[in-house]
């Protein structure tokens, strides 16, 4: 292909989408319109939501971002920086580290290089007492009087040589099980299977987020799938992910359809899923704003 073709390329339109692969045409539009819409308010035990500021994959373009929205939980969901020196993760970590938000957190992602020798991170953190590193930790945090535990790992699965990466076909050296059950907002760098990846998350990290269920999972890796999904953890959304898997057939495509209109969840029975992902466009000429979510 040429540089000119590659460069002007067209999406493949809806008509050519399902003649390659109808069921999972229908599929996709049936969840996305069954499945319930992401309410970035969710209810809160006291009715005072806690604001949660979201972000992700701003690779040395966060001065780009300008002025933050103000909340009460500062999370960066990594690829601070686009080549990883300790320079550029040294000038990442200041930007977050003078952000006004009471609490900071982040996860390295898989261009943090710096982040990925012990000795060089423990410069680079000591250097930041403000902000809260989580590398498959925990944290927990008090905000008016309620507490939430959070849980953060920056791996993803291995393409190419970057850091924190896991063979796709050995997931269990990421170690999800390792998620513990009570997390209230998770973090990671890619997203799971079939939400917010365009194809390309990680299906035992959906498979441990099954289990654990938490009130938010906060992600970026993949530009191009940024955007916000309601998992509903029924049985609609799993026959959607089995007919993607290409495990499911025509019937759970009318699983999809009757049980996301017949079936309704609370927002304290879902997850809210956020890829935050900054940079977008063909050559990441995009810089895109944070994403708000009230718990």
């Amino acid at each position: 292909m040429s540089l000119d073709a590659l460069l002007h390329r067209r999406e493949p339109t809806a008509f050519e989408l399902f003649t390659q692969d109808p069921l999972r045409f229908l599929a996709r539009k049936a969840y996305e319109l069954t499945s319930k819409q992401p309410d970035l308010v969710t209810s809160s035990a006291n009715g005072v939501p806690v604001r949660i500021v979201c972000i992700s994959d701003t690779h040395s373009q966060h001065a780009k971002l300008g002025t933050l929205p103000d909340g009460d939980i500062l999370i960066h969901a990594g690829d601070l920086t686009h080549s990883g020196t300790p320079e550029e993760v040294r000038d990442a970590l200041q930007w977050l580290a003078s952000q006004p938000h009471p609490h900071k957190i982040f996860i390295a992602g898989n261009h943090d290089h710096a982040l990925s020798d012990d000795e060089t991170r423990a410069t680079l953190l000591d250097a930041f007492p403000a902000l809260v590193y989580l590398q498959q930790s925990s944290t927990t945090i008090a905000v008016r009087e309620r507490t939430f535990r959070i849980y953060g790992s920056p791996l993803t699965p291995a393409h190419g040589s970057w850091a924190f990466q896991y063979p796709r076909a050995s997931p269990a050296q990421a170690e999800w099980d390792s998620i513990p059950s009570d997390t209230d907002v998770l973090v990671t760098h890619g997203p799971p299977m079939h939400h917010v990846d365009r194809g390309s998350g990680c299906a035992a990290l959906l498979s441990a987020v099954w289990k654990v269920r938490p009130r938010l999972h906060i992600c970026g890796h993949i530009h191009a799938a940024r955007g916000v999904e309601a998992l509903s953890w029924t049985g609609a959304q799993a026959a959607y992910e089995r007919i993607l898997a290409r495990t499911g057939g025509w019937w759970d495509l009318l699983v999809v359809f009757f049980g996301g209109v017949f079936t309704r969840t609370s927002a304290r029975e879902s997850t809210v899923l956020v890829n935050a992902a900054s940079l977008g466009g063909f050559r990441d000429e995009q810089v895109r704003g944070a994403i708000v979510v009230d718990l």
